[in-house]
């Protein structure tokens, strides 16, 4: 009897090349049946998780990339016995598969055969203050407030750039160099004032290589939390560059820290999580813990 294999495939993520990737694997596999679902639009693979007996499968592969994933984590975050997951790096960014040094086709198919399997931990946020059905969403990569929202909506008209439109974002904002006010809890540390942005991880990467907490771990029941003070735009540009290689942690500017959850409390201001733009402030985010199984 032949092993069955989803195979998701999102034709319209960064790269363009989910289509040929998913035909790729199938030709590298023999002993196999697919069940081959291409998304027609932003949400569809959550309509079709929801309702699909995913018991009859061995594997998920996703073909797409950190979007593609925050809709897979949306749609299977309250489910239980679930296939082991293999994302093929077919998006812009490849937080997650940066971090899982899985960066090509090659390496992805070695990783379906060795077959290692890690429970990756992913975050519950909710916006008490946004309009219903939208007060509440799962994330597995990262969720940010203020500098780094308006970078990734500035990247995503500029998708036309591939990778490099978040470092172009991101040097547009440094030079504006925006202010946010709030009041953020961390755990029970409390920090007030005039910020650039916080940023919440549960990979080591985002954006394009960005390795913006370098001490993360998907399974460590933690998420990875910076805190940064409005600062002059020359302090700003100085810290960016430190960001691909991770040491802008060790910075006076950068308050970093381990924690189970965290609370923003400021004016409605959109929030990127997983690279999507979506969600305000006031915002509450806590870990919940080893819940999507991956092949890593």
């Amino acid at each position: 009897m032949c092993k069955k294999l989803l195979l998701l495939v999102n034709p319209y993520s960064g790269t363009g090349k989910s289509l040929a990737a998913s035909e790729y694997l199938k030709k590298q596999l023999d002993n196999y049946d697919y069940t081959t679902i291409v998304s027609e639009y932003r949400g569809y693979f959550i309509h079709f998780l929801q309702s699909e007996d995913l018991t009859t499968y061995e594997k998920i592969i996703v073909f797409g990339g950190d979007g593609t994933m925050h809709e897979i984590c949306n749609a299977l975050a309250e489910k239980t016995s679930l296939p082991p997951i293999l994302l093929f790096p077919c998006g812009g960014g490849k937080a997650l598969n940066h971090d899982l040094k899985n960066l090509d086709w090659d390496s992805s198919l070695a990783k379906f055969r060795q077959n290692n399997i890690k429970h990756i931990d992913i975050f519950k946020a909710t916006f008490p203050a946004a309009p219903a059905p939208e007060q509440m969403s799962y994330g597995f990569n990262i969720i940010g407030w203020g500098l780094v929202s308006d970078i990734n909506k500035t990247a995503e008209q500029l998708r036309w750039l591939g990778g490099l439109r978040y470092s172009v974002g991101a040097i547009f904002h440094i030079f504006r160099n925006p202010s946010f006010k709030a009041t953020v809890t961390v755990d029970d540390e409390v920090f007030t004032g005039d910020f650039s942005f916080v940023l919440a991880c549960n990979t080591q990467h985002t954006g394009k290589a960005m390795k913006i907490a370098p001490l993360a771990v998907l399974d460590d029941g933690l998420l990875d939390v910076l805190v940064i003070k409005h600062v002059s735009f020359f302090h700003l540009l100085r810290l960016f560059p430190l960001i691909f290689s991770g040491r802008h942690i060790h910075s006076p500017l950068v308050v970093y820290r381990k924690a189970r959850k965290f609370n923003i409390d400021a004016d409605p201001i959109m929030l990127v999580i997983d690279g999507e733009t979506k969600g305000q402030s006031p915002l509450q985010v806590e870990i919940v813990g080893n819940r999507l199984p991956l092949v890593v």
